[in-house]
């Protein structure tokens, strides 16, 4: 079975931010690295543990980085044009993710992962104390799940049904990872879940995907997410009212 390889590729720590010049050539060095053995590459400007990387999503900046990568490429001696997607942050507002969005379409990027980990501590069972000395770092799993949801959805709205969405952020089951294909993922990934169900989690989700469809008689997984099947309209309307709420989309 061919598996495809995704590998993401972001700043050294090493490397400022300014001048630009100098970050554009560590991504360049980095894309030439991996581009033999890699089916598409993730553009990551949004880990929050990499200083200043995160500054990288800001349109004057993203704008000649995307541009730079896409020339570079199609330099590749095999002539296949590597697929690039952008991964961007749950913390931005929404009027950055729009921009960000519009800037890897109009560079011609195959898509967006959305989300990478957070910076928010909201909504946690553990102490605020307990959690200020653990420290700072990006959070993912459970807690980053429904704003994950909500920038899918937007992000899908924003750029369009041809480009690819990849979905990441507390998708630990089958209700999580259908809520999020349909807001928009064209694929789901995941980390945390990982941890806490074991390496058999996605056969899991697979097993009850499978028995979403025969429960809700789709004869497709595309119908199950469409909600083209008897009876799902109710589980559709709660995945949207969920984006919605988070986002602020009508």
């Amino acid at each position: 079975m061919n598996v495809p390889i995704g590998i993401s590729i972001g700043k050294s720590r090493s490397v400022p931010l300014e001048p630009l010049g100098a970050a554009l050539d560590d991504y360049r060095a980095s894309f030439r690295a991996v581009r033999d053995v890699a089916d598409f590459v993730v553009v990551n400007v949004s880990s929050p543990n990499t200083k200043d990387l995160r500054a990288m999503q800001a349109t004057e900046v993203a704008r000649p980085l995307f541009e730079a990568l896409r020339e570079e490429a199609t330099r590749g001696s095999s002539g296949r044009v590597v697929p690039l997607l952008v991964k961007i942050a749950p913390d931005l507002a929404d009027e950055a993710i729009d921009a960000i969005v519009d800037c890897a379409k109009a560079a011609g990027l195959a898509g967006v992962v959305a989300t990478n980990t957070t910076i928010a501590r909201t909504g946690l069972a553990t102490p605020s104390d307990v959690v200020a000395q653990i420290g700072a770092g990006g959070l993912s799993g459970k807690p980053l799940f429904a704003r994950a949801l909500a920038v899918v959805k937007r992000v899908r709205a924003r750029i369009g049904p041809e480009a690819c969405v990849i979905g990441v952020g507390g998708i630990d089951s089958t209700e999580t990872a259908l809520a999020m294909l349909r807001v928009g993922a064209d694929l789901v990934q995941m980390y945390t879940g990982f941890i806490y169900q074991g390496p058999f989690l996605p056969s899991t989700i697979a097993r009850g995907l499978l028995e979403q469809m025969d429960a809700e008689g789709a004869s497709s997984l595309q119908d199950l997410v469409r909600g083209e099947t008897r009876g799902t309209e109710g589980a559709v309307a709660q995945s949207r009212a969920e984006g919605n709420a988070e986002s602020g989309i009508p």
